[in-house]
């Protein structure tokens, strides 16, 4: 019998092949968008220094904050629900900003209600839609915004890791490739592979078939239909099927696409996969309430603060249960390259060690003890195991390999591919 091992795999996990890094698609995000009123200046480079300037640190405001900021004042702007014009919170705070931030124009149509937007004020929007779901001009504004940004980011993740049928960016060939496929071609020997990432891309999925490993997605055989080649998400398949060789997207993929099935203009969105990444900035705005009265813009890619309320939307919801399940159940889980910032991603793991007694954790991160992630784990994730608070302080096994609770936690302070070669060569 199959033992089980999980994998999750964070930012760093990708760095060998060339992914970018929180910092570069910062950098990215602040030349990216729409400007303000002054037409120079970036709203994103405008969110940023306002938030340099109320005393946040500069290595705490990243992409992902950006993007929050934007989401909130999306929420802010937009209606309650239909009978009532304002949102909860603008009943209670005063906006500030509006005459930099609010550089577009309103064009309505002369036979209906119905409005699209000029940005910046007064010229045509190549990618303006006539508003849906009761958005708010403001909220409209913003939500292209986070639409044209996440393709940016969409568009980044390409250049990286595209791969079709007929043309692929992925070096096969590369060493680390290499080194990856042969590890996991020896775990496949011995063990059900469940691959989890938070990254917006399907290399090792793709290495793996590429090697005669089937690695099952989370969606259908793709099809031809009247949106081009997509798939399905298989949700039953998803919930039921715990024996397969699996690779999910916990935050989404920019191959991922989200489309508004209903004619009638009401909400009504799904997730399709496809062979291509997606853009965005293509699609019209769509939004669910998850929480009544807080609109959430449904992207490809999940990213912000709000990615607990986005996991709530299949496929993704589906695909979070199944690595809470997988903690519970897995021999071994090797958590590659993450940084343990995303609340709802920890849980599963203290779930996982509170109630998976045999569960030993493999954490691959070269900045572990020199960030005092130890320091952390004592305060957060230790607790949640049933040894107390002995052997809590890391006992250095060799150069670059240090081990907590006995064998329960071992950290190899090495990049991944560092920690490739060296399976490698055992």
């Amino acid at each position: 019998m199959k033992t089980r091992s999980a994998f999750l795999f964070g930012a760093g996990a990708t760095i060998d092949w060339k992914s970018p890094s929180t910092s570069d698609l910062t950098k990215i995000l602040l030349d990216s968008g729409f400007r303000i009123t002054d037409n120079t200046t970036r709203i994103t480079k405008f969110i940023y220094d306002k938030l340099l300037s109320n005393g946040f640190n500069s290595s705490d405001v990243n992409f992902e904050t950006i993007i929050n900021v934007i989401e909130e004042l999306a929420l802010y702007y937009s209606k309650y629900q239909k009978e009532i014009p304002h949102s909860l919170y603008s009943c209670f705070f005063e906006p500030k900003f509006e005459t930099e931030l609010f550089n577009f124009s309103v064009l309505k149509n002369e036979y209906s209600s119905r409005f699209e937007l000029q940005i910046p004020k007064g010229k045509k929007y190549d990618f303006a839609r006539f508003a849906h779901y009761d958005q708010t001009p403001t909220e409209l504004y913003f939500q292209y915004l986070i639409q044209g940004l996440l393709s940016d980011i969409s568009a980044e993740v390409s250049h990286y890791s595209y791969h079709s049928e007929s043309h692929s960016v992925i070096d096969f060939e590369s060493e680390v490739s290499k080194d990856f496929t042969k590890w996991m071609q020896s775990k496949f020997q011995s063990s059900i592979l469940r691959m989890y990432t938070l990254n917006y891309e399907r290399i090792f999925k793709v290495l793996l078939e590429k090697n005669g490993i089937d690695i099952f997605e989370g969606f259908h055989e793709r099809q031809e239909t009247y949106i081009g080649k997509v798939s399905r998400a298989n949700i039953p398949k998803i919930l039921n099927d715990v024996e397969s060789n699996i690779y999910y997207n916990l935050h989404g993929s920019a191959f991922w696409q989200v489309r508004d099935l209903d004619n009638y203009q009401l909400p009504h969105v799904e997730i399709f996969d496809s062979d291509f990444p997606h853009l965005q900035m293509n699609d019209s705005p769509a939004t669910l309430q998850i929480e009544k009265g807080k609109n959430i813009l449904v992207t490809n890619i999940v990213t912000g603060f709000q990615k607990a309320q986005r996991g709530m939307i299949p496929p993704i919801r589906q695909m979070q249960a199944a690595f809470d399940r997988d903690c519970c159940l897995a021999d071994e889980l090797f958590i590659i390259g993450y940084s343990f910032n995303d609340e709802h991603i920890n849980q599963c793991l203290k779930t996982g060690l509170r109630h998976n007694r045999n569960l030993k954790v493999k954490i691959v991160d070269p900045n572990f003890i020199k960030n005092k992630m130890d320091e952390h784990f004592s305060i957060q994730i230790f607790p949640f195991t049933d040894q107390g608070f002995e052997n809590m302080r890391p006992k250095k096994v060799k150069e670059n390999l240090y081990s907590f609770h006995g064998d329960t936690f071992t950290v190899y302070t090495v990049t991944f591919g560092q920690f490739l070669k060296e399976q490698a060569i055992d």
